[in-house]
């Protein structure tokens, strides 16, 4: 339930008591005025109603007379004199458009001015009204195009005479008394205009019989409201006796209500005047008294429930029930700051207990959301910030399903869960022991995570577990060497006797021809036709070969030494590179004699203090991975390229190895000296390669190992060693 507060109530009091019965007072007001001012504008409408019948009345009336005249004066004369007589008429008389003369069979026998005669009329006279003669509605006369009405009086004699009476002067009369406030249509009995505000109106000859307001009773003493155009009049319609003609008077809204509105305006204003000063200074007053005392308390305890506890005490006020409100305040602040601070003193230690601890702990609730944190769980989740807004545990661990899982099953079944060398965060490689265990004995229930970061335990053992690997292969390697090296000794030595045996130098080799009857020199050109000794020397070069291949082996399976030597670094990296094209994928389909190699060498380069095998291993290594990802991954260009440059300045020598690959992305570049990363599989690689190579650069041989990679793709790897190696002279 809402509350509100003391000024609030009181304004709402001042509302009720003084404004709600001063705007009554003012509609009331307001409304008699609006009444009389109804009143005064039905009397001025009818007045000018009654005036405006009369003179229509009157413009036909005069016109009939005349009308009558001229039917006695022609009533026995000949065609040929009242025609002279219809134009002398129409001469005098401006407002018959034309004068017709009809016969007993309703044919015009003359007309004024001439016209056609001997033809039939078109309009018929049965209901001629006995009032008034106007035999038709409003029509434009096609003779002058201007609204007349046809007007039609018998003669003695039979026939009739026929007059078109034009409207215009009794228009231009009407027309005088319109103004921006006033309106005046005039219409005949069916609603065609005669008279509007808007002449085109009567121009096409509209109808407004649809008004509202010609629907009601006419010549009544009421005005009514209605609405034309979406403007709002209000008005009175008058009928001409003896045409069925009707005459509307009206003013607009606006402008009937324009005082009342003034009015209202006027009484409105000074009571909201009124009500605003006589608010002001009883506010005032309350404020001072009530208001300002009781917000005083409110503030002071708002800064209790912050922790700020006031020195000094309550002022006295002046109600007795206010001061003994600041006495109670003071000594609850008193208790309530002396128990605050025994349980920020338990608080602290208690923190501090927890903050000190290695591991990491997080207090889950019963609605599996994450809420407390020690300092270690801070640096972990929070990076960097001194607090973690509280969320669900699917959220907190995303990802990592098998975490959410065991704290779930934990809670429920109110038993521990371990779990061993699991990832917590996604951008995080540290491994942890995640410890989960209910929280007893408390009304705060839901359980503690501990997590103890494990990852240097578990990659020691795993680098433990690769050396005894790699101890395993350089003993394998170097024990196939000398396998090889047995037999391939024997062919060597089979290839050299042979040459010996065939060479013309060597006197037994003469003798021994001689004896089976056959010379030297048909022995050589039958050994050249069957190209003998391009198989000799073929197996000989092969050989050689080989026994490189075995060499290169049984340098890279010996272990470094801690002595560092000094090495030709050209000499190094074409070691490497043999090494390297003898690595042949089956499975992968890729042969490094495929691959395309640029040399670039600089001249003149220093030897430099290193170990050889750890270089030739860390080289090997980086063309290794060039080849892998050029062939699986693509490369740019025609062909997969490895660029090798070597570089030298006074104090460091670089080398660097570049390749056309799909390159290395932001991310994955920032973790490729991590142990244990690798973007492939586990039985393609172990991650250890790099961190290996980067370790053997940094560590012991004092140097820089850097990685390069852009947008249009491909990766070069930036070895710098010290010419002079500082860790020798040490």
């Amino acid at each position: 339930m809402s509350k509100a507060s003391l000024a609030r109530i009181f304004q709402k009091k001042l509302i009720i008591w003084i404004l709600v019965p001063g705007v009554l007072t003012s509609m009331l007001i307001i409304y008699l005025v609006g009444i009389n001012q109804i009143r005064i504008m039905e009397r001025e409408i009818t007045q000018l109603s009654k005036s405006l019948s009369q003179n229509v009345n009157f413009y036909i009336d005069g016109a009939e007379d005349v009308l009558h005249s001229v039917a006695i004066i022609s009533g026995n004369s000949d065609i040929a004199k009242k025609r002279s007589l219809f134009e002398g008429i129409h001469k005098e008389f401006n407002r018959f458009e034309r004068l017709i003369l009809l016969d007993r069979n309703e044919n015009i026998i003359a007309v004024a001015p001439k016209g056609i005669e001997g033809v039939d009329f078109p309009i018929r006279f049965n209901n001629i009204d006995s009032d008034k003669h106007v035999l038709t509605s409003p029509i434009i006369s096609p003779n002058s195009g201007k609204l007349v009405v046809y007007i039609s009086l018998p003669i003695d004699g039979g026939g009739k005479i026929v007059a078109e009476l034009s409207l215009d002067a009794l228009q231009k009369f009407i027309y005088g008394f319109l103004s921006n406030n006033r309106i005046i249509i005039l219409t005949d009995s069916y609603g065609n205009l005669i008279v509007h505000p808007d002449k085109e109106q009567v121009r096409i000859q509209s109808n407004v019989a649809s008004l509202s307001i010609f629907n009601h009773p006419v010549n009544s003493e009421k005005g009514k409201f209605y609405q034309d155009n979406g403007k709002i009049y209000f008005g009175k319609v008058a009928l001409i006796p003896g045409t069925g003609w009707k005459i509307l008077v009206a003013s607009t809204a606006e402008y009937l209500l324009e005082p009342v509105i003034t009015l209202g305006l006027v009484v409105t204003t000074l009571i909201v005047c009124f009500f605003i000063m006589l608010t002001i200074a009883l506010r005032k007053e309350f404020k001072t008294r009530i208001t300002l005392p009781i917000t005083n308390y409110i503030n002071r305890l708002s800064e209790v429930a912050k922790g700020h506890y006031p020195t000094d005490s309550s002022q006295e006020s002046e109600f007795l029930e206010l001061n003994d409100l600041g006495k109670v305040f003071d000594v609850m602040s008193a208790k309530v700051r002396a128990r605050e601070q025994e349980l920020q003193v338990s608080k602290t230690f208690f923190q501090n207990i927890i903050d000190s601890m290695p591991s990491a702990l997080v207090w889950v609730d019963e609605n599996m959301k994450a809420c407390e944190y020690n300092k270690k769980a801070l640096e972990i989740f929070g990076k960097g910030l001194t607090k973690i807004e509280s969320k669900h545990v699917e959220v907190f661990f995303s990802g990592h399903t098998e975490i959410y899982e065991a704290i779930n099953e934990a809670r429920k079944n109110k038993k521990a869960k371990i779990l061993e060398g699991k990832r917590i965060t996604a951008k995080s490689p540290n491994l942890y022991t995640v410890t989960i265990f209910p929280l007893l004995g408390s009304e705060m229930k839901g359980v503690v995570i501990r997590m103890d970061d494990v990852t240097s335990r578990v990659r020691m053992e795993e680098v433990m577990v690769q050396t005894e690997k790699m101890m395993s292969v350089g003993g394998l390697a170097a024990g196939m060497a000398h396998e090889i090296n047995n037999p391939l000794g024997s062919i060597m030595q089979g290839a050299q006797n042979l040459e010996r045996r065939f060479s013309s130098e060597i006197p037994a080799n003469v003798q021994a021809a001689a004896e089976v009857g056959c010379t030297m020199e048909h022995l050589q050109k039958y050994l050249k036709i069957r190209k003998i000794n391009r198989i000799i020397t073929g197996i000989k070069d092969s050989g050689t070969r080989a026994a490189g291949i075995v060499s290169n082996m049984l340098e890279f399976s010996k272990p470094g030494k801690e002595q560092l030597t000094s090495v030709n670094i050209e000499n190094l990296v074409e070691a490497s590179l043999k090494l390297a094209a003898k690595d042949y994928d089956l499975k992968k389909k890729y042969d490094f004699l495929h691959i395309k190699i640029v040399k670039d060498f600089e001249k003149n380069i220093p030897d430099v203090m290193c170990s050889k095998s750890e270089i030739e291993q860390v080289l090997f290594n980086l063309l290794k991975n060039a080849a892998q990802a050029m062939v699986m991954h693509g490369f740019s260009g025609n062909e997969p390229c490895i660029t090798i440059k070597t570089r030298a300045n006074d104090t460091t020598m670089s080398i660097e190895i570049e390749d056309n690959g799909p390159g290395i992305n932001p991310e994955i570049r920032k973790r490729v000296f991590e142990p244990f990363f690798t973007t492939k599989n586990t039985e393609a690689g172990t991650g250890l390669g790099l961190s290996v190579s980067y370790f053997i650069i940094t560590q012991n041989h004092g140097g820089t190992f850097t990685v390069e990679s852009n947008h249009s793709g491909g990766a070069r790897f930036t070895i710098s060693l010290p010419i002079k190696n500082q860790l020798t002279q040490a």
